[in-house]
């Protein structure tokens, strides 16, 4: 399997299991979070990958990259922006109020 199959099963089923909990959210600050954390994966991926720490077989990548970093790399950063509010959302109404009342 490659990084691609593999990136884009795995964000389809995060997509899926979070999608219906990110459209009550407020969009600006998750697609701020995520242009961020997208500059970020391309600065320091580069950097990574630039310097030889991680390197990827060439078989198993699309070849697409943005820089010296394979485009597979942002699927981490895709998957955390739609994972991490959503898991935030759910933990924070499973977890009652400190005076016992839920909110």
């Amino acid at each position: 399997m490659t990084y691609v199959l593999l990136s884009v099963a795995v964000l389809a089923l995060v997509a899926a299991v979070t999608v219906p909990t990110l459209r009550r959210l407020p969009h600006r600050p998750l697609l701020l979070t995520g242009l961020a954390l997208i500059v970020l994966t391309a600065v320091f991926d580069n950097v990574i990958v630039g310097l030889g720490i991680v390197a990827y077989d060439e078989a198993l990548i699309s070849g697409i990259r943005v820089g010296s970093a394979p485009v597979e790399d942002f699927s981490y950063t895709l998957g955390a922006v739609m994972l991490v509010p959503a898991l935030w959302t759910w933990l924070d109404r499973a977890t009652p109020s400190e005076d016992g009342r839920d909110a």
